[in-house]
């Protein structure tokens, strides 16, 4: 039985289709998933509303390189997720943003009612965190408890005579 050879045409249009679902906020892009077979692509999942669905077609559709599209995502009357599920889509969704030394969000999910907790020293990290719970499906209620402080002051560093690194208020 023969090894079946990876078209690497067919793996930069994947990852391009994947970039677009992950940073396009009408859709998650734990709810898809994309196959794609030369031009043709291949999309499969399921999503909470009929708008997620077409705002994801849609935007496969704009895709340079993309010349059809199988639909097969299916929008169940009875979507559910778990507790647990959205919990860590949510926190692999944040390991995504860069936290600065200092900076944690805490996820709690109940009943599909997500709570964030934390501290960060950037608004748009607060809003990226709350906007990615909110993407997803399954998302009843997000709770924002994020705080957001003053970043921790660092002394400057300077090099002194001797070129060593030297940590304090100025040169000694």
């Amino acid at each position: 039985m023969g090894t079946q050879k990876i078209n690497p045409v067919d793996t930069d249009l994947r990852r391009k289709i994947c970039e677009r679902l992950k940073w396009d906020k009408r859709v998650s892009p734990a709810d898809f998933d994309v196959i794609v077979r030369g031009c043709a692509v291949i999309v499969t999942g399921s999503c909470d509303t009929s708008f997620k669905k077409m705002a994801a077609l849609e935007l496969v559709s704009n895709i340079d390189g993309v010349w059809s599209i199988e639909d097969r995502i299916v929008v169940p009357s009875d979507y559910y997720r778990s507790d647990e599920e959205l919990k860590m889509l949510i926190e692999q969704s944040l390991e995504d943003f860069v936290k600065i030394g200092g900076e944690n969000i805490s996820v709690f999910v109940e009943d599909g009612v997500v709570t964030l907790e934390g501290e960060v020293f950037r608004p748009r990290l607060k809003a990226l965190a709350v906007g990615s719970a909110w993407e997803l499906s399954g998302v009843v209620d997000v709770i924002n408890n994020i705080m957001i402080v003053e970043s921790p002051r660092r002394a400057p560093s300077f090099l002194n005579s001797d070129r060593e690194l030297v940590n304090g208020s100025g040169p000694s």
